[in-house]
């Protein structure tokens, strides 16, 4: 991590602030040291009534954290009891209020590329334990080739697998999509496998790309496209008629959760992104499929059904790999139109191989990411891991804020009870989904926008402090206030850090010095004269739409950043969220030969090689 003090955070370096040395703890699973939990019913009291009342709390939830509406759902015992669409006051309106409304669903997304390979496990195509070269040879690190016959995809589905996180060059401003399908082979193997001259393998590192490379495995062992596979394999055989893979699905609706950003006069700007397109499965199976939350009511019905131990055809129970100790029932109304389960090796992707959490709350209970999924023994402060808000479970790093967590940990006196979470986070919005194997249960939450918190999982927050009845009621909304409270300021945060390190006293030398193509990472970044003659500027990958103006930072470097916090929001820079990000330093030998680009906080430089210009030769 940066020594610098960290002044604000997005999703990417959120990503990077997950980063932490420590050895892979190979205990089966179930044998933590941690009190294992006890099965603990809600109070039978007036469950509906509680969850009725939670509409205008989750209104003011919305509102305090600027977003403009939020879809929730809530499954008990097997049902779906409570279900609604919400709407800040006076901002868009839903066209229908009582639709499904379809979500991007980012980070959560990868559920369903583990889900996938669970299938393909299954029908034995491969192996968990299989190495990622044994299925793709094409996949050769530049950095570390042995990762290829080293990772397997566990290691790569617990994010230990030795790949680092460039996603700010592969998702651009505005929504687009800097990196084609095509490319993507460049983009994994140019992936950094180290930081600071110490290797990314077997050492939790969270990576969006690792994902995409296991997208690409099925997609090859298949013969399918992934989008095809998802369909055919999960979606359709469990009615998820709602969730979109393709690019023609979101055209074709009308039930589209519309992205908006508040504008600092309260005014509400529309956001779009291209990510929901079957022709770019990396970016696809990262973060761009769609959903509506009775959808994903149905998958974690089915994710919780798959992973109850089951009786075969002679009356013989099957555990399953490294089963919970206790059994579970089947019976999940909300599955009573499915022929069949199609989800397999869910108890492998759920309770198998893990990566331990660190946190330090006072309770103690032990965190640990599995195959796309977080496992939290409640009561702990890591019920909000994943966030964007960085008040709570891990990423709260100041000590007022820990504080403040410490106090607001939910069910403190309601027992232990198991929690499997899956977070997205991205300028579009926000996902919060939660599952309560024990009673059958799910929580989710999803909003359609980010500005001052994550207000899905603050929604969520709420909901399973209602479901289960926990005591002592923490006050939701104060937590809300206090995020809201740190987060205010970001923008002007991330401008006062380029401010201070800007050093334009010297003059720039000759533009045309710089003018050129720049290859690294799969992609190619153009450096040319404005059409106005008004200096320089950058295209990505020679598309006309993916065009910044660059200015003077200092010597050697020119950037790329917004001019103001509603440009910020409304142009989709969630990513720019350190001062370095823009920052393009030109490296010279006489003659510029390239170029570097940090693109988040923590990341080493990246060397794009200038085009047209001969490579040092080796001494």
């Amino acid at each position: 991590m940066a020594s610098e003090k960290k002044k604000q955070v997005s999703w990417t370096s959120w990503l990077w602030s997950l980063v932490s040395r420590q050895r892979f703890d190979r205990q089966s699973a179930g044998t933590d040291q941690s009190k294992q939990p006890e099965a603990v019913e809600p109070r039978s009291l007036k469950l509906n009534e509680r969850l009725q009342k939670s509409p205008d709390k989750l209104k003011d939830i919305i509102s305090l954290c600027k977003v403009a509406s939020v879809s929730v759902g809530v499954l008990h015992e097997g049902k779906v009891v409570f279900e609604q669409n919400i709407a800040v006051p006076n901002g868009p309106s839903i066209p229908r209020p009582e639709a499904q409304l379809m979500y991007t669903l980012c980070s959560v997304s990868k559920t369903l590329v583990s889900a996938a390979l669970g299938i393909l496990v299954d029908q034995g195509s491969l192996c968990w334990a299989d190495t990622i070269g044994q299925h793709l040879p094409d996949f050769k690190p530049s950095g570390k080739v042995s990762i290829s016959n080293t990772a397997t995809f566990n290691d790569i589905l617990r994010h230990s697998g030795g790949l680092d996180n460039p996603v700010v060059s592969l998702l651009g401003p505005g929504g687009k999509v800097i990196t084609p399908q095509d490319d993507f082979m460049d983009v994994l193997n140019s992936t950094p496998t180290e930081r600071n001259g110490e290797t990314l393998y077997d050492s939790w590192v969270y990576s969006n790309v690792g994902y995409a490379l296991v997208a690409l495995v099925i997609e090859k062992i298949s013969g399918e496209s992934f989008a095809q596979f998802v369909r055919g394999r999960i979606l359709m055989p469990l009615g998820m008629n709602s969730t979109a893979v393709t690019a023609a699905q979101i055209e074709d609706t009308d039930n589209l959760a519309q992205s908006y950003a508040q504008m600092q006069d309260g005014s509400w700007e529309k956001l779009e992104h291209e990510w929901t397109n079957e022709n770019n499965t990396p970016v696809l199976a990262m973060v761009g499929i769609r959903s509506t939350v009775m959808d994903m009511l149905i998958f974690c019905a089915a994710v919780m059904d798959a992973f109850a131990p089951k009786a075969d055809t002679d009356g013989a129970r099957i555990s399953g790999m490294q089963q919970e100790e206790h059994s579970r029932s089947t019976n999940f109304e909300v599955l009573s139109g499915i022929k069949y389960n199609p989800l397999k090796q869910v108890p492998a992707i759920l309770n198998g191989c893990y990566w331990t959490r660190p946190h330090n709350d006072p309770i103690g209970h032990v965190a640990r990411y599995h195959l796309g999924w977080m496992r939290v023994i409640m009561p702990s402060c890591m019920v909000s891991w994943g966030s964007w808000n960085m008040t709570l479970a891990d990423n709260a790093t100041r000590k007022e804020h820990q504080s403040a967590r410490d106090g607001s940990i939910l069910g403190r006196n309601s027992g232990n009870r198991i929690l499997y979470k899956s977070t997205g986070v991205g300028f579009c919005g926000t996902c919060s989904v939660n599952i309560f194997p024990e009673s059958r249960s799910s929580v989710i939450a999803f909003s359609n926008g980010t500005n001052c918190g994550d207000a899905a999982d603050f929604c969520a927050s709420l909901l399973i402090q209602e479901l289960f009845d926990l005591e002592p009621k923490v006050d939701i909304l104060a937590m809300v206030r206090r995020e809201v409270a740190s987060r205010e300021h970001d923008f002007e945060s991330i401008m006062s850090d380029l401010e201070e390190h800007r050093d334009t006293s010297q003059p720039e030398g000759d533009a045309l010095d710089y003018v050129g193509e720049y290859r690294g990472l799969g992609t190619t970044l153009v450096i040319q004269n404005a059409p106005n003659g008004d200096g320089l500027q950058l295209c990505f990958n020679h598309r006309s739409d993916m065009v910044q103006p660059l200015e003077y930072f200092a010597k050697d470097q020119y950037g790329f950043w917004p001019k103001s916090q509603d440009a910020w929001l409304k142009g989709g820079w969630l990513d720019w969220d350190y001062y370095l990000v823009g920052i393009l330093t030109f490296v010279r030998n006489e003659n510029v030969i390239g170029l570097t680009w940090v693109w988040e906080r923590g990341a080493e430089p990246y060397f794009f090689r200038k085009l047209g210009i001969a490579e040092p030769e080796n001494n």
